[in-house]
């Protein structure tokens, strides 16, 4: 979703009581040792880049929240000039972690839009999958979700990065993810699908007219996740400048969240989302 300039009016709410996070290190904070097995958590940032191309401030902005310490990264709307590399292969370099870029579709300029999937593990598989697509009258995108596995020390590690249409109402947007999750069946153990869902309140008439307030998206996706064993990282909390909107979510399989925060960022209009778990 584009750019806000309401930012100063919401940043108040931005922290909601259920989410902890601390100013010192900037990361989530919680239980955080070893389990039983001697496994260590996973920390899993998701932020929407907000199609920006400054890296050097990219970088400055998830240093300052510690997410460069992040074992995985799922960042949307990442840029890729055509003939050079991606922003997302540029934040990987800097920060000395493996990427998978996918572009999703072209803009001005001989540029690419698309997801961008960092990680300390090494990236086993990386593949795109198509999402159903959707007839929004105007700027109708070809969607799809980054699907990349990850070896870790724990054994492999599926994660879905995924940015969904916005004017779609919310049985379009879960006919969208349910092609992640029909992926996913096939595809057991420890996995989790983030990114920016774009889920809205608002009933789009012909993909186009707004009518606020009269379509929860949100409620809806997350009774269609759970049905298939996916759980929300987060119980509450905006994650987007405008509106306190609930646009940014992460589903987990087979994984429990042990400490969570969400971030303001002032590179982007969306919040990072930070998720430790195990």
């Amino acid at each position: 979703m584009s750019r806000r300039r309401a930012r100063a009016a919401v940043l108040a709410f931005a922290l909601i009581a259920t989410v902890s996070w601390s100013p010192d290190s900037g990361l989530a904070q919680g239980v955080v040792t070893p389990d039983a097995a001697g496994v260590s958590p996973l920390t899993v940032v998701s932020l929407n880049l907000e199609m920006r191309e400054d890296v050097a401030r990219i970088l400055d902005g998830i240093r300052g929240v510690g997410a460069d310490r992040a074992d995985v990264l799922l960042l949307q709307e990442v840029v890729q000039a055509e003939g050079a590399r991606s922003v997302g292969d540029q934040i990987a370099e800097a920060l000395g972690l493996e990427a998978a870029y996918q572009p999703s579709f072209r803009i001005e300029g001989n540029r690419y839009v698309g997801l961008a999937t960092l990680s300390r593990f090494p990236i086993t598989q990386s593949r795109a999958l198509p999402l159903k697509r959707f007839s929004l009258m105007f700027r109708s995108r070809e969607r799809s979700a980054l699907a990349v596995t990850l070896e870790t020390p724990a054994g492999p590690f599926n994660t879905y990065n995924v940015h969904l249409d916005t004017r779609i109402n919310g049985g379009d947007r879960v006919d969208q993810v349910a092609d992640i999750v029909k992926d996913m069946e096939a595809v057991p153990g420890r996995a989790l699908v983030a990114g920016d869902f774009n889920t809205n309140e608002y009933l789009w008439v012909f993909h186009t007219i707004p009518l606020p307030f009269l379509g929860r998206q949100g409620s809806g996706l997350e009774r269609y996740m759970a049905k298939h064993g996916l759980r929300s990282a987060f119980e509450r909390g905006s994650t987007h400048d405008t509106l306190r909107m609930r646009l940014d979510w992460i589903f987990l399989r087979d994984l429990q969240p042990t400490a969570r925060a969400i971030h303001p960022m002032d590179i982007s209009d969306h919040h990072a989302l930070v998720v430790t778990m195990q």
